[in-house]
């Protein structure tokens, strides 16, 4: 039975390892953060183009969606923001 040699990597190879794995986590951190920021902002343009062009709108009294309409608002934010849900697709 013959014993498995670990190879034993000299200390400068290890501390480069170490910075290879640390700069790779912190490039996908990165990438991530940027992603998902470009993914916001472009959430943000949707809505704010569906407002422009009267696509989104609240409820009537009655509960019924304006025949404009294909979105409702259904939560209005302090900083002027809102959130949508698709009621129907606009025929024309």
């Amino acid at each position: 039975m013959q014993k498995q040699k670990k190879e034993i990597l000299p200390s400068a190879r290890r501390t480069q390892v170490k910075r290879g794995k640390a700069a790779t986590a912190l490039r996908e951190n990165t990438r991530k953060e940027s992603e998902q920021s470009a993914a916001k902002e472009t959430t943000q343009r949707f809505v704010k183009d569906l407002l422009v062009r009267g696509e989104a709108a609240k409820l009537t009294k009655k509960g019924k969606l304006p025949l404009s309409a294909t979105h409702v608002i259904t939560k209005e934010h302090p900083d002027g923001s809102v959130e949508v849900k698709r009621a129907r697709y606009k025929a024309f």
